[in-house]
């Protein structure tokens, strides 16, 4: 029988930096290397591009004032399954876990890993008769996920020191293809007088254009998943949210930047949707600012530099696992802690498998579009759990300005992008797999329901 558990809870031995870095690294991830390309190659508008993620930007500060506010008033470990099952019972808590699980934590990590490998290898791809293997990238995301995952299993202590080294590299590499390609490349600002308002044809394009942005600013609840094992949670939540949620919206916009210096709009949209120019924008972009080889230089170290990403994955996401263990809603395994470690190791391997297999799917686009979709979809409805809660006075030592005004900005443009996905032929298939992955959560919810109730 699954029931709720009274096993040891996590020690609290993260700190602010901690903190920090994990909302930082749930952030900057494949979105920013891929994401700006597909909306270049759809309008040619450079203007809007960078509209687009500024819009972005608003929509992840909105959502990090509003989780501030609930982790504080609910500092526990499990993030947006504990806020959706304060605010609208066990069982829709289970739905918002169990999709978090799945759309939230193992399809990006099998994405990133994707990338990362791509990344890696496309240097030496060219010097391989007839190209790599397909089986190449997927086995060696399957490699990469399993490493990051052995490393967090080694306790906290090691897994706070792992996110914060690799996730520094990360971050002072994408700040140096921004400021040093806008320095010191070969780019062009006239590039950006063919910006304009978008046309009417051009807004199916930046709705769906906003769900990849959605997916790329995704993690700035980061924090909120380890709130149970974080120092003085009152006091640093809301600051690690809200100053690691800038400082990625700040880093975006500059990468940005040096995309539209660097690119030619009328060149973007002369290629095709799936042209890995397009795909892989930001190593176009290095090429046209410093050379083919600054670029092979780059994607290596763009590829080590992922790793971050999937790393902070693999390092909140069983704590959304192990709290529905805990509440009798997820199988006993994931509730346990290491006896020494004071981790839970299972519920880490257990969404690290997943991962693994999940990079095996044969169309990365498809991969991404399924993840995306899904997972703009949750974290509505983590957002929209403040109001019962507001309504019920559950609040904590945080409260959001200019309340319900964050929370609706939110709502409204998720909703907008995701409406737009359904109406869209190309891309409503994975769409409704993603809803329909949301779904299966329903009855697995009255199974776990009916088991904890009669255990």
């Amino acid at each position: 029988m699954t029931a709720p558990s009274t096993a040891p809870l996590p020690p609290r031995q993260f700190g602010y930096w901690t903190g920090h870095v994990v909302v930082v690294a749930s952030m900057i991830g494949a979105g920013i290397l891929t994401t700006s390309g597909y909306t270049l190659q759809a309008t040619g508008n450079p203007t809007a591009l960078l509209a687009l993620w500024g819009v972005g930007g608003l929509m992840a500060l909105a959502g990090a004032f509003t989780i501030a506010e609930l982790s504080t008033a609910l500092p526990h470990a499990g993030g947006d399954y504990v806020f959706v099952r304060e605010g609208f019972g066990r069982s829709t808590g289970f739905v918002a876990g169990w999709a978090t699980f799945v759309l939230g934590f193992c399809g990006p990590t099998a994405v990133i890993a994707h990338i990362a490998v791509t990344y890696l290898t496309s240097p030496f791809a060219g010097h391989v008769e007839g190209g790599l293997p397909w089986w190449a990238v997927p086995a060696g995301a399957s490699l990469l996920i399993a490493v990051v995952t052995a490393a967090h299993c080694l306790g906290q202590t090691e897994s706070g020191r792992f996110q914060v080294t690799i996730t520094t590299v990360k971050f002072v590499l994408l700040l140096g293809l921004g400021v040093g390609g806008l320095l010191f490349g070969t780019g062009d600002w006239a590039h950006l007088h063919a910006g304009h308002w978008p046309t009417a044809s051009q807004w199916p394009a930046l709705a769906t254009g906003l769900i990849y942005v959605s997916y790329a600013y995704s993690g700035w609840n980061g924090a909120a998943y380890l709130a149970g094992e974080i120092r003085d949670p009152a006091r640093l939540l809301p600051r690690t949210l809200l100053f690691g949620t800038l400082t990625v919206t700040a880093l975006y916009l500059l990468v940005n930047m040096a995309y539209v210096f660097a690119l030619d709009p009328a060149d973007m949209t002369g290629r095709s949707f799936d042209d890995p120019a397009v795909q892989k924008v930001a190593e176009t972009a290095v090429v046209r600012l410093f050379g083919r080889q600054a670029a092979n230089v780059f994607g290596v170290l763009i590829g080590m530099s992922l790793v971050a990403s999937a790393s902070a994955y693999v390092l909140t996401g069983p704590r959304v696992t192990f709290a529905m263990a805990r509440d009798g809603y997820f199988p006993a395994f994931a509730g346990r802690l290491h006896p020494r470690r004071g981790i839970p190791v299972l519920a880490t391997l257990a969404q690290g498998g997943l991962a693994a297999a999940f990079v095996w799917v044969p169309r990365f686009e498809d991969l991404l579009n399924y993840v995306a979709v899904g997972l703009a979809a949750v974290s509505g409805l983590v957002v929209a759990s403040v109001f019962p809660l507001r309504r019920r006075n559950t609040t904590g030592t945080f409260r959001m300005p200019l309340y319900p005004l964050p929370p609706l900005l939110y709502l409204a443009l998720i909703a907008w992008s995701v409406v737009a996905q359904l109406l869209d032929p190309d891309k409503v298939l994975f769409a409704l797999l993603s809803l329909g992955t949301i779904a299966v959560g329903i009855p697995l919810a009255r199974v776990f329901g009916r088991r904890a109730r009669s255990a």
